[in-house]
């Protein structure tokens, strides 16, 4: 929320708070009555059920049958009239930007998919053809879904690097040419909606605060592993971006002085020693020495080079050689996360990617065995790391979170930060 102003106090503020406070109770309690909805809110029953009428013809909520009956209601004895959120009254889209590919999805307002379409793209897009790919996905997968851009509320975009999320520019892309590229202005102008975007490590991390084990905790971190390494960070139950939205380039710690060269022009980067690029050459190097004949059978039968997937089958097999450059790799990132949970102190680390998901525990544990050796003992004792459950979808629910939380965040800020942006109050003004 930094840098947003606040809007000051009126009447139509007091409305779409109350609009917030009812339909905010509705999800999270719901199925609930009126009765109920107006003692968790401290509302009127009448302004309850003013707002729930408005909230029922929009379809937002829903009435689905009769609950125990209330001692306390006038009519002593009957049933409430029970109430609940109805997820798909509206969509979000979803994007993923990646190297190779571009993954555009339509989830309903709990984040749950309910179409979704990958397509592959090249890392030296221009401009132009970043705007044209993302929205040829996003029509596609809005057309598959069968639904109107009216009903979408936003789109979500996820992209490697850093990010301003307040301006939506993506300063410095990492795996891209562009630099400063302002992908939210581009695509409000093609869509008509508010768009919304972050660094993809931070998307991860909303998905596990919202839908994963970063539920259960107000302090976490969460690192996402594949062809970068980066991580998102929680503290107080709020994403912390950093003062130039550049917090969580766990990649680029350096830990070994005077390394390899990275990719960011500095040398002995994490990245350089346990991201995907960095599997496959000492992979490669093993081989070469004779030490793997597993990797270069699976290598034959695929008919392709060494990449991730075929190192996490070598070592799956109980390959000496896979084993080895996987629980190097672990260690090395321990190094890099013991570093956070020395500065940070976090309840948790959960470890998402897709080298997380392919390696599972060959890499979590040696992960889990360097940051021990690592940290201070008295936080490591108290520090759980866990894989995360929610797969290849982490991107999705992320960058769909983007746009759920500010749509039903609470109405006292000043909503001119995106041209578009719509929220449930706003919705409401023509009912």
């Amino acid at each position: 929320m930094k840098n947003r102003t606040l809007r000051t106090g009126d009447r139509q503020l007091i409305r779409d708070i109350n609009m917030s406070l009812v339909v905010n109770a509705i999800r999270q309690h719901g199925p609930i009555s009126r009765v109920d909805v107006a003692r968790a809110t401290g509302l009127g029953r009448s302004t309850v059920s003013g707002i729930v009428g408005m909230l029922l013809k929009e379809e937002f909520v829903r009435e689905i049958g009769s609950g125990h009956p209330d001692s306390t209601s006038p009519a002593v004895g009957r049933p409430p009239v029970m109430l609940e959120f109805n997820p798909r009254s509206r969509f979000v889209v979803a994007v993923k930007l990646a190297p190779a590919s571009i993954t555009a999805a339509v989830t309903d307002l709990d984040a749950n998919v309910v179409g979704l379409a990958e397509r592959p793209i090249s890392a030296r897009l221009s401009e132009g053809a970043v705007r044209q790919q993302i929205s040829e996905a996003v029509y596609a997968v809005v057309s598959d879904c069968r639904i109107s851009m009216d009903r979408v509320i936003g789109v979500g975009v996820a992209v490697p690097g850093i990010v301003d999320s307040r301006t939506g520019v993506s300063i410095s892309p990492q795996f891209f040419l562009w630099q400063n590229l302002p992908i939210r202005n581009l695509l409000e102008e093609e869509f008509g909606v508010p768009v919304f975007i972050d660094n993809d490590a931070n998307a991860a991390t909303l998905a596990e605060k919202l839908r994963g084990h970063g539920r259960q905790v107000s302090d976490f971190v969460c690192v996402t592993i594949g062809i970068g390494i980066g991580a998102g960070i929680i503290i107080d139950n709020k994403l912390y971006r950093g003062a130039v939205a550049g917090a969580g380039e766990i990649g680029h710690i350096t830990i070994q002085e005077d390394g390899p060269e990275c990719a960011c022009g500095n040398r002995g980067c994490l990245e350089v020693f346990a991201s995907d690029a960095a599997l496959v050459r000492e992979m490669k190097l093993m081989v070469e020495s004779g030490c793997s004949s597993v990797i270069t059978r699976i290598a034959a039968e695929e008919n392709r080079g060494i990449d991730r997937p075929m190192i996490a089958r070598a070592a799956k097999e109980g390959d000496d050689a896979a084993l080895c450059v996987v629980r190097q790799a672990g260690e090395h990132i321990g190094v890099g996360l013991a570093m956070l949970v020395n500065t940070l102190n976090p309840e948790m680390i959960v470890v998402a990617g897709e080298a997380a998901m392919d390696f599972g525990n060959l890499l979590l544990e040696p992960i889990r065995d360097s940051i021990r050796r690592r940290s201070l003992s008295v936080l490591a004792q108290r520090l759980e790391v866990v894989e995360s459950r929610l797969g290849d979808m982490i991107w999705i629910v992320g960058a769909a979170s983007l746009v759920i939380d500010d749509f039903f965040g609470a109405p006292i800020y000043e909503r001119h930060e995106h041209v578009a942006a719509v929220s449930i109050p706003d919705l409401m003004q023509g009912s």
